[in-house]
């Protein structure tokens, strides 16, 4: 067979450039360090490679929840982000935290004991349950009449369609929300822990020759730029078994360790007997009621549906928004 000539092969087109996604931590500590130049090219080049999974996102994403939830969303113009500590999305921090885990395990080496070191305190530094860092994500799908999230909420469910163009001013006081894909297949998650793994351990290596102290400054930096990227897997990696939901979070990540500005924006519910901590997204209108973010509500599969629809587009006219799309299930919860 003859070898293809030049002209029958066409290059595959050149990816376009995506605008880098806002960083979930904006104020890095580590962009002072001895070795910041090397870490800020590592961020870049992290973030060029994370952005493209999070654009193109649909024009509305749906937030399933109860009547008296959704009737508080409303009328306050405030939507919940729960610690995810808190939360049965805690099981996807344990995956996360999991995955890095045994990433880091792989690294161990006897025989180098710079390396080694490192990778036994990352172990113990990056375990979200010790971070002084608090991740609080309000969760949303794709679709607004999944089946499985109504059978969730039984027979007394809504979701709550958000126009994602309007999210980017949402977030808490000073501090924007980040919108985040749910990043479900089990090969890219590796592939990304790795790769950041692999920058900070550079780093760490280029140490090999320096003082004892510089080491040990240099490690402790290489751990939190670590933390501060590793925030993002936390918020954005689910078990590949859920992939069906094709779901997006809004993710905002807090210095909670000490008194100030963080701890401040903390509320707490109480729920299966102790203190939840969330804090309050402002979902309102501002501008008018065409800069509401609210793109629709539906109506589960509920008893009386036409009924609910009503009484929900009477709620929304109350708040000013008199533009917004209410409609009920297509589907059933029967059989």
């Amino acid at each position: 067979m003859d070898e293809p000539q030049d002209s029958e092969w066409t290059a595959p087109p050149a990816p376009q450039a995506v605008e880098p996604v806002r960083p979930l931590v904006e104020e890095a500590r580590w962009t002072s360090s001895p070795v910041a130049e090397q870490l800020l090219l590592d961020s870049q080049a992290f973030y060029a490679e994370w952005s493209p999974l999070h654009v193109d996102p649909p024009y509305a994403i749906y937030h399933y929840t109860d009547a008296a939830a959704l009737k508080g969303i409303l009328e306050s113009g405030r939507l919940w982000a729960s610690d995810m500590l808190y939360l049965a999305a805690s099981r996807e921090v344990s995956y996360t935290y999991g995955l890095v885990r045994e990433h880091l395990r792989r690294r161990w080496n006897a025989s180098d004991p710079l390396l080694s070191d490192f990778c036994l305190e990352a172990e113990t530094a990056l375990d979200p349950r010790r971070s002084a860092r608090s991740l609080f994500v309000a969760c949303f799908c794709e679709g607004g009449d999944a089946l499985s999230q109504w059978r969730a909420h039984a027979g007394d469910g809504y979701s709550l369609g958000l126009r994602t163009a309007a999210l980017d001013t949402v977030g808490v006081r000073v501090q924007r929300a980040g919108l985040r894909r749910v990043i479900y297949a089990a090969e890219q998650q590796n592939a990304l822990i790795q790769r950041v793994l692999d920058r900070a351990l550079a780093v760490v290596g280029s140490a090999a020759s320096a003082s004892v102290d510089e080491r040990r400054a240099i490690a402790e930096v290489a751990l939190e730029f670590l933390a501060d990227h590793l925030v993002e897997f936390v918020a954005s990696f689910k078990q590949p078994t859920f992939r069906e939901e094709a779901e997006w979070r809004l993710a905002v990540a807090l210095d909670t360790g000490y008194a100030g500005e963080g701890t401040w924006q903390v509320q707490f519910r109480v729920e299966a007997g102790h203190p939840v901590p969330y804090v309050e997204l402002d979902i309102s209108p501002h501008g008018g009621p065409a800069a509401s973010p609210v793109a629709e509500v539906v109506c589960g599969p509920i008893d009386r549906g036409e009924l609910a629809a009503r009484s929900i587009q009477l709620l929304l006219k109350s708040r000013g928004n008199s533009s917004a799309r209410v409609r009920t299930s297509a589907l059933t919860l029967a059989g």
